[in-house]
C-alpha cells in the first residue's frame, strides 16, 4: 500500500495543493514555517482522523475559511482507493471513501496505518505518563477497533464520574456506585489490551535498541498499571472495583477519580535501570527512536501492511550513526515522508528519493526519484 497523491484545500497555509508521491521515499526541504510539516500532518489525519499537533480540528482550516479538506489517493494490492476528510469549523469532520460518506470516522482506522516521529516525540521518554499512554493508545487503535469502543466508553464514564465528584453534593457517594461498574468493566478491557501490546513492544524495541547500540543496551517496556494486574478481565474488573471502594474517601476529598487506567504508565528500562531517571540525553533520544521503530514493526504485523513513516524534522537531532541506522530501516519498510531544512541531513538517502522544495505554501518537485516496482 502507498499514497500516490495528496490534494489539500484550505488546509493550514495551503489554499490549494495537489502533489504526487514516490512509492518509497519522499523528501521535503525548506526553511521553517513554510508548510513541510503540514503535509505530514495531512497524511497522519488520513490515517488516524486526528492531527499529531493540533489541539482542535479548527486549527487545521486555513485562516479566514470555514471549511478545508484532505484527500488522498491510495494504491492497494486489491485496487485503488480515495479517502477524503472534510474539516468544518464548528462541526464534526466528515469522511468520504470512494465517494461514499461513512457513518463513523473510526472506519478509517487501520486502512492506512502510520507512524509519526516529530521533535516532540523526543520527550516520549522524559515527559509525563500521558505522552506514553497516548503512544500506546494510538498504536493499539490502528490495529484494534474494538479497543476504541472500550476506550471511548471508559473516557465518557470517567468524565461523568469526575463531574459528579466535583459537585460534592449530598448523596454523591451513593451515586458513584452507578458509575463504578462500567468504569471497572471498560477499564479492565483497556488495561488487558495495553498489557498485551506492551509485551510485544518489549521484543521490537529491544531488538531496535540492540541494533542501535551494537548490543550494548537491553531495552524493556513494562506496562505499569496503577491497579495490580490480573490476567483475566473479570478478576481485573473486580480489582478496580475494590480499589475504587478503598479510594472513596480520597476521591470525595479531592473531587477526582484516582483509580483506573487513566493513571497508568509505560515503564522504559535500559539495562535494568529506568531510562527516564538515569538515562543520558543521548540514551533517552535513542530510546525514543527505538520506541518509534517498535511501533512501526508492531503495526506492520498487526495491520498486515507496511505503515507510512512520517519523519518530521528530526534527522538533524540524530548523530550520523543513528541517521544511517534509521535510513537503512526505511529501505526495508514501506513508503516514507521526511522533512528537513538541509539536504545534508539526508545525504545517504537523497539519491533514492523524490525531493520537493517547500516555500510559502508552494511545493515544487526538484528531483524525480528512481523508478521502482509498486509498493503494496
Amino acid at each position: 500500500m502507498h499514497v500516490s497523491s495528496l490534494r489539500l484545500s484550505h488546509f493550514r497555509n495551503y489554499e490549494s495543493l495537489e502533489v504526487g508521491f514516490h512509492p518509497q521515499l519522499n523528501l521535503f526541504l525548506g526553511s521553517n514555517a513554510q508548510g513541510k510539516t503540514n503535509i505530514l500532518e495531512a497524511l497522519y489525519c488520513l490515517s488516524t482522523t486526528r492531527s499529531f499537533r493540533a489541539a482542535v480540528d479548527e486549527e487545521m482550516v486555513r485562516f479566514g475559511q470555514e471549511e478545508g479538506a484532505i484527500e488522498g489517493h491510495l494504491h492497494r494490492e486489491e485496487g485503488q482507493e480515495t479517502i477524503r476528510l472534510e474539516l468544518r469549523k464548528g462541526k464534526s469532520k466528515a469522511l468520504i471513501v470512494n465517494g461514499k460518506k461513512q457513518k463513523k470516522l473510526s472506519s478509517l482506522l487501520g486502512r492506512m496505518p502510520a507512524v509519526v516521529f516529530s521533535p516532540d516525540d523526543l520527550f516520549l521518554v522524559k515527559g509525563g505518563p500521558g505522552l506514553r499512554r497516548r503512544y500506546l493508545d494510538v498504536t493499539i487503535l490502528q490495529m484494534d477497533q474494538g479497543y476504541l469502543a472500550h476506550l471511548q466508553q471508559y473516557e465518557r464514564t470517567l468524565k461523568q464520574r469526575n463531574s459528579l465528584l466535583r459537585q460534592r453534593a449530598p448523596g454523591t457517594e451513593g451515586q458513584l456506585a452507578v458509575w463504578d461498574l462500567p468504569l471497572a468493566r471498560h477499564g479492565a478491557a483497556v488495561m488487558a489490551k495495553r498489557k498485551q501490546v506492551a509485551e510485544h513492544l518489549t521484543d521490537f524495541a529491544g531488538e531496535a535498541l540492540r541494533d542501535l547500540t551494537g548490543g550494548a543496551e537491553e531495552f524493556e517496556v513494562r506496562y505499569e498499571p496503577q491497579v495490580a494486574f490480573e490476567p483475566k478481565e473479570e478478576a481485573l474488573s473486580q480489582r478496580i472495583l475494590d480499589a475504587l471502594g478503598k479510594a472513596r474517601r480520597e476521591e470525595m476529598a479531592r473531587g477526582v477519580t484516582v483509580v483506573g487506567p487513566h493513571r497508568d504508565d509505560l515503564g522504559l528500562w535500559v539495562n535494568g535501570q529506568p531510562l527516564r531517571k538515569f538515562g543520558s540525553q543521548g540514551q533517552q533520544r535513542t530510546g525514543a527512536l527505538a520506541l518509534k521503530l517498535a511501533q512501526l514493526s508492531l503495526l506492520s504485523e498487526g495491520c498486515h501492511t507496511n505503515p507510512l513513516v512520517l519523519f518530521d524534522d528530526v534527522m538533524a537531532e540524530l548523530d550520523e550513526k543513528r541517521q544511517a541506522f534509521f535510513l537503512n530501516r526505511l529501505q526495508q519498510g514501506g513508503q516514507a515522508f521526511l522533512t528537513g531544512t538541509s539536504a545534508n541531513d539526508f545525504a545517504a538517502a537523497s539519491k533514492g528519493a523524490r525531493i520537493f522544495r517547500v516555500e510559502a505554501g508552494a511545493v515544487k518537485r526538484v528531483q524525480e526519484g528512481p523508478p521502482c516496482a509498486d509498493v503494496q
